[in-house]
């Protein structure tokens, strides 16, 4: 099996890295006590929470140390990434008393970080784009082998679980289910033993040999879900574990550099992730988000194309039948290697008519698909929207 080079730096467990950073940075400008950054550290949590885009954890400690770790993780990083100087951290809470006191500045590449954070956000993320790719070679490494290819890695479901355990399928069941999925690529079938082995260890780490009870649905979907991902990771040489790669997708997602979806054609059971990115030069590479003015036409006859596709396959009497637009958007998007975000900008600007040379009419509507949690949902003028039509446009229309 081939192996990746071991990086020297790991991934940090920093999940919301774009709006802690950016809040991070611009509190950062007239220079700041680690204290301050703890407070606004929570501040930018409870607004996560009110936006319904992350939720306050449970404090193990008191008000007065609340948020101190993911705080340092916070400054660390972004003392790794060149935009702040270098400083002491405290390494444990024990310490934290002799360090709130402590400041921490910008340095001239954070002070112009800071201020495209408050006002140029596209700009910003370009630039902690380009400084976390630089920064990590964990990261690097993924970025080139989503350049080299998508990676896929199957999934189950707790239902799924629950069947295969009323017809008695034990594990063995998930190594040909993560085997048959994983080595259509005949270029990968010599290493069936690999993943037999990869999902048989990672099972016994996480419940052990001898269990003293049965593990519920969800924990055993769980864990064959990430031993699946370990699997799938490892025949692309990457060296990093299912919780690493939560990680990454995440910052990929935040910086609008790959995406992922459930609902590609052609890789059912499985979750598909993509570059949504050009990587630039020679020598010393840089990474460029794949952005609207430049894909707008390709994405938008890409849209036609995946709902004719799978308005076909429905098999409807319906001349223009109501289809999801998760799946049409995550077929587009897949198509295109752009992240389903940027589909969602061009199916507005085609609803809103500002595409006419396409032909056609889209009609978004609200209808009865139910929207998986994976899948974001479509949002028109705050109104959410599930199903769409595509129709000829009229002449003169």
């Amino acid at each position: 099996m081939n192996k990746a080079p071991e990086p020297r730096d790991t991934v940090p467990r920093l999940k919301q890295l774009v709006p802690h950073m950016r809040d991070q940075l611009i509190g950062l400008r007239k220079g700041t006590t680690f204290e301050e950054a703890r407070l606004r550290y929570s501040t930018t949590v409870d607004r996560l929470a009110d936006q319904g885009l992350g939720r306050r954890a449970a404090s193990r400690v008191g008000d007065r140390d609340r948020y101190w770790a993911p705080t340092r993780e916070v400054l660390d990083e972004a003392i790794r990434l060149g935009f702040v100087e270098r400083q002491q951290l405290p390494s444990a809470r024990k310490y934290l008393d002799a360090h709130r006191d402590r400041d921490y500045k910008l340095t001239d590449l954070g002070v112009q970080a800071a201020n495209q954070a408050e006002n140029d956000m596209a700009a910003f993320c370009d630039e902690l784009a380009y400084a976390v790719y630089r920064a990590h070679p964990y990261f690097q490494r993924f970025i080139c082998v989503l350049d080299e290819g998508p990676l896929a890695c199957p999934e189950t479901t707790e239902g799924d679980i629950e069947e295969s355990r009323r017809l008695d399928k034990g594990t063995e069941h998930w190594i040909n289910y993560a085997t048959e999925r994983l080595t259509q690529d005949e270029s990968l079938t010599s290493q069936k033993a690999d993943i037999r082995k990869i999902i048989i260890s990672f099972v016994r780490r996480r419940f052990g040999r001898a269990r003293e009870k049965q593990p519920t649905s969800k924990e055993m979907a769980e864990a064959i879900n990430d031993a699946f991902a370990e699997a799938a990771m490892r025949l692309r040489g990457l060296s990093i574990g299912a919780t690493d790669l939560k990680m990454l997708k995440s910052w990929g997602s935040q910086l609008k550099l790959f995406d992922q979806s459930r609902y590609v054609p052609g890789f059912e059971g499985q979750n598909v992730i993509w570059l949504a990115a050009d990587l630039c030069g020679d020598g010393d590479l840089s990474i460029q988000r794949r952005t609207l003015n430049r894909y707008d036409q390709k994405v938008s006859a890409a849209i036609v194309d995946a709902y004719r596709a799978q308005a076909h396959e429905a098999c409807s009497s319906l001349s223009a039948p109501y289809l999801p637009i998760y799946r049409v958007r995550a077929d587009a998007a897949f198509r295109c290697k752009v992240t389903r975000t940027l589909v969602d900008l061009v199916i507005e600007c085609i609803t809103a008519g500002e595409m006419p040379n396409l032909g056609i009419q889209l009609w978004l509507h609200l209808g009865n698909t139910r929207q998986p949690a994976s899948e974001p949902v479509y949002r028109r003028g705050g109104n959410r929207r599930y199903e769409m039509t595509l129709h000829p446009r009229p002449e003169g229309g």
